[in-house]
């Protein structure tokens, strides 16, 4: 069975070879017979034979010889079936006209959905998937989806998927846009339009996605939303709500702006009025402190004159003519005076009159 397999696969090839043999071979006789050499038939024979070998050995090399590219790997087919070799980049030899290589890309590809899929540069496109939020909003999602078909798996995914088309097509294209249709219905409208509630939707997807690929062998290197598109009229209400939204905080501001100066002017007045109490008690301490400081002189001063009076008191005690004499010292220019003609020395001079006429 073997032999007529290969002899059936080999068919065209040694058919092609024959024939050119035999063209040869007719070439050879003619030429020889006008020459006349005995024998030509079988030197045209011979010649048309090694050709016919020569021929068909080209084409078995050709069959068997297969260089694999990087980046991808090559599975091999006998007879429709799968062997379950796998050839890695580099070159390798195979059976002629019965295995059969077909090559599989193990690089990073692309499934894009966009507006214009004709014009994209992605390895697969699409159009956008169309959903509904959870609020009843109709969006269209565009993203990307990138995946690998690893080496190992190469064998189990073209049995049970196909080849790279088929993958696409069945696994890709068919898990991207359901899982990206049924959880946009998770969020609402407002959660897709901005803000964090994307990137969350976006994991989602992708962390789903990982489970649904890993299922046939495929590996998803990323999964990404471009752009999440509203409806004319969502985006109308939005744009006019966000105005809204701004003429309030800006109304708000104003307030709050009016409050601050309103609190800064209020703090000033508490300012002016903690200084002004300040100064007031600084001047009051001032003043008692100056009038405890001359109340303290005054005091001072009347002891210093009790002292004295007390001092001059014990002075006359112990000498009582002492007042006669502070009594004298304190006149000033007096010429005369009375004195008792009795026990009294005079202190004073008295002029004489003589040789004056009275």
């Amino acid at each position: 069975m073997a032999i007529l397999a290969f002899l059936g696969a080999a068919a065209p090839s040694l058919i092609i070879a024959l024939v050119a043999g035999g063209l040869i071979g007719v070439v050879v006789w003619v030429l020889t017979s006008r020459r006349g050499t005995s024998r030509k038939w079988s030197l045209g024979l011979i010649v048309g034979a090694v050709v016919a070998l020569v021929i068909f050995g080209a084409f078995a090399f050709s069959q068997a010889y297969t260089p694999v590219q990087y980046g991808t790997v090559a599975v091999v087919v006998r007879f429709g079936g799968l062997t379950g070799q796998v050839f890695e980049p580099g070159l390798h030899w195979r059976t002629p006209f019965i295995d059969e290589v077909r090559v599989i890309p193990t690089v990073v590809l692309s499934y894009e959905t966009s507006d214009e899929p004709t014009q994209a540069n992605a390895n697969y496109t699409d159009i956008p998937v169309t959903a509904q939020t959870v609020d009843g909003q109709q969006i269209t999602i565009k993203y990307t989806v990138l995946f690998r078909v690893p080496p190992d798996k190469a064998v189990t995914i073209v049995q049970n998927v196909g080849f790279t088309d088929r993958v696409v097509e069945n696994v890709i294209k068919a898990y991207s846009r359901n899982q990206s249709r049924l959880l946009a219905q998770n969020y609402t409208a407002a959660n897709l339009y901005g803000g964090q509630g994307i990137f969350d939707y976006e994991n989602k997807v992708r962390e789903a996605l990982i489970v649904n690929y890993a299922e046939f062998g495929l590996v998803l290197d990323d999964f990404l939303v471009r752009k999440v598109e509203f409806s004319q009229d969502y985006i109308t209400a939005v744009e006019q709500k966000q105005i809204a939204q701004e003429g309030i905080e800006t109304a708000k501001y104003k307030s709050e702006a009016a409050e601050y100066e309103k609190e800064q002017q209020i703090r000033l007045a508490e300012a002016d009025a903690q200084r002004i109490k300040l100064t007031a008690a600084a001047d009051a301490e001032r003043i008692k402190v100056t009038a405890q400081a001359d109340a303290e002189k005054q005091r001072l001063l009347a002891d210093a004159e009790a002292y004295s009076i007390k001092a001059r008191g014990e002075a006359l005690k112990q000498y009582p003519g002492l007042i006669q004499w502070q009594f004298v010292s304190n006149l000033q220019n007096v010429q005369w005076g009375i004195l008792p003609s009795e026990g009294i020395t005079p202190l004073v001079p008295i002029p004489s009159f003589e040789g004056t006429t009275p």
